[in-house]
């Protein structure tokens, strides 16, 4: 969520390369987080400068990707939160048959 908050941050500076992270396997276990840049063109445009109008290079920062990311991304800390209170309910009801 990380990169994306970056991605949407600089979506208005200029030649700014969007950012994509990767979870690989690693081989004890778990995952690795990769941080991957895309450095494919952005969009051309004509600037005026102090002599001469000169041709600048856009962010590649696709805004609207960016927002579907952020939101898949809530949605998984949702479902993790959820998780962590379904198993502190059941350790509070093995407590209370205990009891």
């Amino acid at each position: 969520m990380e990169v994306s908050a970056h991605n949407v941050a600089n979506v208005n500076k200029d030649e700014v390369k969007n950012s994509r992270t990767e979870f690989v396997e690693a081989d004890a276990g778990g995952v690795i987080p990769v941080v991957q840049k895309d450095d494919s063109a952005g969009p051309a445009v004509l600037k005026d400068t102090a002599q001469e109008p000169a041709q600048v290079e856009l962010s590649n920062v696709d805004l609207g990707e960016e927002t579907v990311s952020q939101i898949v991304a809530q949605r998984g800390f949702e479902a993790n939160l959820r998780t962590l209170q379904t198993a502190d309910n059941m350790l509070g009801s093995i407590l209370d048959i205990k009891q």
